[in-house]
């Protein structure tokens, strides 16, 4: 059973989008798919698993979100405390009987979910490998690079960067964007895609 926790260089880049993607790939490569959102905020105007059920085709026991609150805001702003170790073990039995388990952060790989705790401690305590959405536009090399090298310092297993093409200047500048970051982490599996929003 594989784990990868999609996370990115903010929010409102496409995660949700890329989750849904990918989740579509991996059903048509022949695996059991299970999506889940720990934590989301803005709810339930912003649902992402409802998206990424209908759009990956899930069933809906198969896209969870485990803990909401209605106020857009970063999660330490709207749990005190947020429940971690709680939001694990039901991650963790989640995750049993599936052989795809995609796990999408609120926000960007370091939102604070409370004191001491941050969306990339998801990854950590869960063994997951770490999926960055980037935007592909002017300043996504500095972003993409300093999340890079912020997931490898914290022992995260960089798996992979999803570029997303919809925010690209130009053809030209999107090539040259995917060019450097290939340069920047030789040997990581890169995906394209263009996808409005989160």
């Amino acid at each position: 059973m594989k784990r990868y926790f999609i996370t990115g260089t903010g929010t409102g880049i496409g995660k949700s989008h890329f989750s849904a993607l990918f989740a579509r790939r991996l059903k048509e490569e022949g695996l059991s798919v299970r999506y889940i959102k720990p934590v989301a905020t803005g709810y339930p105007e912003d649902d992402d698993a409802a998206f990424v059920a209908r759009e990956a085709g899930l069933a809906p026991e198969d896209a969870v979100t485990l803990y909401t609150a209605s106020e857009p805001a970063s999660p330490c702003f709207v749990f005190d405390p947020f429940p971690f170790e709680e939001c694990v073990a039901r991650m963790e039995a989640l995750c049993a009987d599936r052989d795809a388990v995609l796990i999408e952060s609120a926000g960007g790989l370091a939102v604070p979910l409370g004191v001491r705790r941050y969306n990339y401690h998801f990854a950590l305590a869960l063994g997951c490998d770490v999926i960055l959405v980037v935007p592909n536009r002017l300043g996504c090399l500095s972003d993409a690079i300093v999340y890079g090298h912020f997931a490898q310092r914290h022992r995260m297993v960089l798996d992979a960067i999803a570029l997303n093409d919809f925010f690209a200047e130009s053809p030209r500048h999107a090539d040259r964007n995917a060019a450097e970051l290939e340069r920047q982490f030789p040997g990581k599996t890169f995906y394209r895609y263009s996808s409005l929003g989160d």
